[in-house]
């Protein structure tokens, strides 16, 4: 526990989510014990403790969408709720002996390198060192509002999906949705039942595609307690179907791209009744280019006589309800923000300085870059779990985690192998890397000028990999010598 200023660790990992707990398990399973996880709230989970939504599920399957360490045999669904992952992650905190290295109510605020070791100040005043940083944090942590004239205005009751208000019942309201990517996805098939009027406002129409979403059988589940060699064998089918299938539907022009086109306005022409209706909720933007929604109930939900569509740009949130472009007032008395997270912040809220008090804010202020999705040329003994480049369109996230998890732990032993304290990506390094994942990122559908938040004005992608997850485990298994320079 932080009782006291001065306190000096070998490794600090920020964030007790997914990617914080992973890289806690690697650093236990390598005989580090000298480490803290650093947790803002008051429990682990990150995205699954934040996110309490009504609906709140992940859009990839179970047994893919957990652990290669920890497979579990026990999920429920083939697409697990929010509260079932929790769960989850606080088993691995228990079976991996987490707790003693968790210090919550500790949110940071600023990071400094000081030529030898990491200052890590915290909200309340308190501070500590570290020899590494760890950022779990991930891409997507602060909530992105809509900026809209007049939300100050509004007499009602206006939250994020991610700060979700349960204490404000919705039974018989007259509710807006702003937004219709996977948050709305599944907010909405989930409230229209109990409220008088919803009106979901689309800036864009999302490609949606069958989640096919099903219980798994009791049976299923008791045989892969028996015989967890099934179970891994059918993690490996999925991932080797996902990962093979899902990034070559993602390359531009190619067949399937097409085909799984076709398939999406196929299930759009099946689930929506109103031909009106159905042209306002057709993309007219590449499949992937956006991310792409999975659900079963949400198209279906427009079909109900209390769900409205507007397309008309939103022009100002007045006293009563909000204003289309048409000049129509859509009277409402609650408000929900669906509009995602802003990618990559971390540098806007965590005052992070490098080398000769370098800020990573003033090196991404033009481009964010990084090498290899994890370090930063300048901020030694830094690393990014879930780093820019590293999210892709088509598989679990929780690959890309280990890889890099792991990836930290093989740099620490460079460090021991070669009696050094300190490692970093030459600048060459980064920017060749950087390079080939934008000349690569080209043959991709989400680099298409859709204006996705993967991309920044220019069409840089800062946020994708390009390619499959198997090759990002590859580039991953061991620390090139060349491309980093090590010092004492």
């Amino acid at each position: 526990m932080l009782t006291a200023n001065g306190s000096h660790y070998r490794v600090a990992v920020l964030g007790a989510g997914m990617s914080g707990l992973c890289m806690g398990v690697q650093l236990r399973k390598q005989g580090v014990g000298d480490f803290v996880i650093l947790e803002k709230a008051d429990g682990v989970g990150g995205t699954w403790r934040e996110n309490t939504y009504p609906g709140v599920a992940c859009d990839v399957p179970s047994h893919v969408y957990s652990f290669s360490f920890e497979l579990n045999p026990d999920w429920s669904h083939a697409f697990s709720g929010g509260e079932e992952i929790r769960s989850y992650c606080e088993r691995c905190v228990e079976t991996y002996g987490l707790a003693p290295h968790l210090e919550f109510g500790a949110e940071i605020r600023q990071l400094s390198f000081d030529g030898d070791r990491w200052q890590i100040g915290l909200a309340d005043g308190r501070t500590l060192s570290a020899d590494l940083v760890v950022s779990g944090l991930g891409g997507l942590h602060q909530p992105q509002h809509a900026r809209i004239e007049g939300r100050e205005s509004f007499k009602g009751r206006m939250f994020h999906t991610a700060k979700w208000d349960h204490g404000h019942d919705l039974s018989g309201r007259r509710v807006a949705i702003i937004g219709t990517g996977a948050s709305a996805a599944q907010v909405l098939p989930s409230i229209a039942p109990e409220v008088d009027q919803v009106t979901v406002f689309q800036r864009s129409a999302a490609w949606v595609f069958p989640r096919m979403a099903k219980d798994i059988p009791p049976e299923r589940r008791a045989r892969y307690r028996r015989f967890p060699a099934l179970m891994r064998l059918h993690r490996w089918s999925i991932w080797l179907a996902m990962d093979v299938l899902g990034t070559l539907s993602l390359r531009r022009g190619s067949w399937l791209n097409r085909r799984i086109e076709r398939a999406a306005l196929e299930f759009l022409e099946r689930e929506v009744h109103d031909p009106e209706t159905r042209r306002k909720l057709t993309p007219d933007y590449t499949a992937g280019c956006k991310r792409r929604c999975i659900s079963d109930d949400y198209l279906a939900a427009f079909n109900r006589d209390n769900v409205h569509l507007v397309t008309d740009a939103i022009t100002q949130i007045e006293p009563n309800g909000i204003r289309d472009a048409s000049g129509q007032l859509h009277e409402v008395d609650t408000i929900i923000e669906a509009t995602g997270f802003k990618p990559f912040d971390i540098h806007e809220y965590v005052d992070i300085r490098g080398r000769n008090g370098r800020s990573l804010q003033e090196q991404w202020r033009h481009r964010v870059e990084s090498y290899r999705t994890v370090m930063a040329p300048g901020f030694p003994n830094f690393f990014m779990l879930l780093g820019p480049n590293s999210a892709t369109g088509h598989t679990s996230a929780l690959i890309m985690i280990e890889a890099q998890a792991r990836f930290v732990t093989r740099c620490m032993r460079l460090l021991a192998r070669h009696g050094a304290r300190h490692v970093e990506p030459t600048a060459d390094a980064t920017d060749r890397f950087n390079a080939r994942i934008q000349r690569d990122m080209k043959q991709m559908v989400f680099s298409g000028g859709c204006q996705a938040w993967y991309t920044d004005e220019n069409d840089h992608n800062f946020t994708l990999w390009p390619y499959s997850a198997l090759r990002f485990c590859a580039e991953f298994l061991r620390p090139k010598r060349s491309e980093l320079k090590t010092g004492s």
